[in-house]
C-alpha cells in the first residue's frame, strides 16, 4: 500500500485494502455503515474517484479524508504511536517475564490489566459516541417525532449483585448509564440501591418502544448484559410500562 504523504495518521487506516484500490462493490462493503443509502455511497465513491478510473485508490482515499480529519488527525496519530508502544512493551514482556522475580511478574500482570482496562474504557466511550451519532442520523431520516406522540416507555430493571462483585459491577453500571444518558430517544435514566442490600433498581425512560429495542442491540448494551452474567446472583428482572407522553411533559415542566 502506498504511503499517504499528507497525513501519516491515515497510513494504517486503509491497510485492509490489499491491492491498494477498491471497486465500487468493494468500496460499498468497506464503508457501508447502515446509515448512508446505496445512492449516497455511489455519490461519495465518484467524489473520491478524482482520477475517474471507476476505482478509488489509497492516494485518493487519503486525499479525501485528510480534508476532513480535524481533531481526529491527532487522535489517529496518537493511536499509531500507542500501537507501536504497546507492541514494544509486549515484546519486552515476552523476553523478560519468565526470568523475573514473582514480585516483578506481579507488577507486570498489574500493568497489563490496567492497560487493558484503560483501553476497554476508551473503546466503550468511542462505541457509544459512534452509535449515538448513527442513531441521530437515523432518527432524522425516519422522523420519529412525527410518529411518536401518545406514549413513552418506562423500563425497570432489578439487579441483585454478588457481594464480591460489587466494585466491578459499579464500574460497568457507570459506563452503561453514561452511554444510555446520551443515546437518542433516552429521556432519563436513574439508579436506586436498596438500603442494606446489594440490589439495584435501574429506571430507563424511552421515547418509544422501538427506540428501546434498538438500544438493546447496541454494543454497550450487550456488553453490560454479558457482564451481568458474572456479576448477578440471580437473573435480572425486567418490567416495562407504557405511560401517556403528556404525563412526562407535565412532570418535567
Amino acid at each position: 500500500m502506498a504511503l499517504c504523504s499528507k497525513n501519516r495518521c491515515l497510513n494504517t487506516v486503509f491497510t485492509v485494502i490489499d491491492d491498494g484500490k477498491l471497486s465500487f462493490e468493494e468500496f460499498k462493503a468497506y464503508f457501508s455503515d447502515g446509515v448512508l443509502s446505496g445512492d449516497e455511497l455511489k455519490e461519495l465513491f465518484h467524489k473520491i474517484d478524482t482520477h475517474n478510473t471507476d476505482n478509488v485508490d489509497t492516494e485518493e482515499l487519503c486525499e479525501y479524508f485528510s480534508q476532513h480529519l480535524g481533531e481526529y488527525e491527532n487522535v489517529l496519530a496518537a493511536l499509531e504511536d500507542l500501537n507501536i508502544s504497546i507492541l514494544k512493551a509486549m515484546d519486552k514482556t515476552k523476553k523478560d517475564y519468565q526470568e523475573a522475580t514473582h514480585l516483578e511478574q506481579f507488577v507486570t500482570r498489574f500493568l497489563l490489566k490496567e492497560t487493558t482496562s484503560q483501553l476497554q474504557s476508551l473503546q466503550s466511550s468511542l462505541e457509544c459516541a459512534m452509535e449515538t451519532t448513527a442513531e441521530q442520523t437515523r432518527q432524522e431520516r425516519q422522523d420519529f417525532w412525527v410518529t411518536l406522540t401518545l406514549h413513552i416507555l418506562i423500563v425497570q430493571r432489578q439487579l441483585s449483585v454478588m457481594e464480591d462483585e460489587l466494585e466491578e459491577f459499579r464500574m460497568a453500571l457507570r459506563q452503561y448509564v453514561d452511554c444510555v444518558s446520551v443515546q437518542t430517544g433516552s429521556l432519563h435514566v436513574a439508579v436506586q440501591r436498596i438500603a442494606n442490600e446489594s440490589r439495584f433498581i435501574l429506571y430507563e425512560f424511552w421515547e418509544h418502544t422501538s427506540l428501546w429495542k434498538n438500544h438493546l442491540q447496541t454494543n454497550y448494551s450487550k456488553t453490560f448484559q454479558r457482564a451481568n452474567v458474572d456479576f448477578l446472583e440471580t437473573p435480572e428482572i425486567t418490567t416495562t410500562m407504557l405511560v401517556p407522553a403528556s404525563w412526562w411533559v407535565l412532570n418535567n415542566n
